[in-house]
């Protein structure tokens, strides 16, 4: 994924990051606005659209491999691509500020815990898949060499994500039950707390991609 062509070195990083922002404030509603909240769910949608563009060659090589991390890569892409189109379409039907004239009023409450279902299972697969490119990431930081991965930091992550998960109620939401925005958290602790849900799915892409490249865990 790094720069070729007359793609400037500076756009990739720029859109995966303002990517990841956009994905974790469309996670508090409640402390956006419905108008904020639209726009930005819009502005993400197009970011995940670019984002595919700048990096179809990597696709193209994907396709070739039949290794575990290239199937888990296609794997958590084809399950970001069926949820962002989910989550678009709800957010469509149930808009009220982006998009009035094409919401369905009738429907809005119907599928507004499946939006919320598909919010979840894209914040955690994009954790999942941004472990998978973590030597990109490293790149865009200017970091090289092997990575390790210490035997306590996926306990550590796993026991961090299951608080995040109970304090967050995010069984209820992948099981589609109504839910409401959290009113009285500060809106630093909501956002925390779903950097924390991220941290083990991250850290098992990041297991993923070691082991793909002979990496070896050590104490």
């Amino acid at each position: 994924m790094a720069g070729s062509g007359r793609i400037p070195r500076w756009l990739r990083p720029a859109v995966d990051a303002t990517m990841t922002v956009a994905l974790l404030l469309q996670m508090v509603p409640g402390k956006m606005g419905n108008r904020l909240h639209e726009a930005t769910g819009a502005v993400f949608v197009a970011l995940f659209v670019l984002h595919h563009a700048l990096n179809r060659g990597w696709w193209k090589r994907l396709g070739s491999r039949s290794d575990l991390r290239s199937r888990c890569a296609r794997l958590s892409d084809v399950v970001l691509m069926v949820c962002m189109a989910g989550a678009a379409l709800t957010g469509i039907l149930m808009s009220r500020s982006l998009v009035p004239v094409l919401a369905v009023p009738a429907v809005a409450h119907s599928v507004r815990p499946l939006h919320g279902t598909l919010a979840y299972v894209s914040l955690m697969t994009c954790a999942f898949h941004m472990g998978l490119h973590v030597r990109v990431v490293r790149g865009y930081l200017g970091k090289k060499g092997k990575i390790n991965v210490p035997w306590a930091q996926p306990l550590i992550t796993v026991a961090i994500g299951a608080w995040a998960f109970v304090r967050l109620g995010v069984a209820g939401k992948l099981a589609g039950e109504p839910s409401f925005p959290d009113g009285m958290t500060p809106l630093a602790l909501q956002l925390l707390l779903h950097l924390a849900l991220c941290l083990p799915f991250t850290v098992a892409g990041v297991i993923i991609d070691v082991a793909a490249q002979g990496g070896k865990r050590h104490e």
